[in-house]
């Protein structure tokens, strides 16, 4: 049986002083989308710059739909669209993706609590996210979030917690699509 996983909408940000304070920042995932190309769409009273010819190409990478479970750190991924899911796009860090997998652990929880649950994910992915960036999730340009068992898969003994890691734009809204890894990126 193919359980699905969650991904809250809780985002931590820059502004994560907010949220300290008491007020939440989050981020809509069904509008950040996971889109191949990050082009926004072009508003119509915009026009096009002509391509330059000396710019070189964004590569690019098929993504390969894997099961959200076998993610391993490192995996460049594109970000699901809704809140629950079972598999996730794996596409190849020198290509444009949305977040890259940079810490899995198992809760250590007795039972399910959602709200636990993310209060443990929220510590975890924070001091794993120091390690892997090298820097505080806090004040990084970088942001994370991370994929947590639904209480159906946790009846089933999942207990996997996935932490990702990625740019938004200046909006705080959408995903920025980039080339390479972030791990030691510094910032």
């Amino acid at each position: 049986m193919k359980t699905t996983r969650t991904l809250p909408g809780v985002v931590l940000t820059l502004a994560a002083i907010l949220a300290i304070t008491g007020c939440t920042t989050t981020l809509d995932w069904d509008s950040a989308g996971s889109s191949a190309t990050g082009d926004p769409t072009p508003d119509a009273t915009q026009s096009s710059p002509a391509p330059d010819p000396t710019d070189t190409p964004e590569p690019t990478g098929d993504p390969t739909v894997v099961d959200a479970w076998d993610l391993e750190v490192g995996d460049c991924i594109n970000i699901p669209s809704g809140d629950e899911f079972a598999d996730v796009e794996k596409v190849p860090c020198d290509a444009l993706h949305d977040a890259e997998v940079y810490l899995n652990y198992d809760s250590a929880l007795a039972s399910y609590d959602e709200d636990a649950i993310y209060d443990e994910a929220e510590t975890a992915c924070a001091d794993g996210f120091r390690l892997y960036v090298a820097y505080d999730p806090y004040t990084s340009k970088y942001f994370f979030n991370y994929f947590t068992p639904l209480s159906e898969s946790w009846a089933n003994g999942d207990r996997a917690v996935t932490c990702i890691a990625y740019e938004l734009d200046a909006s705080g809204q959408n995903v920025v699509p980039r080339v390479g890894t972030i791990k030691g990126a510094g910032e």
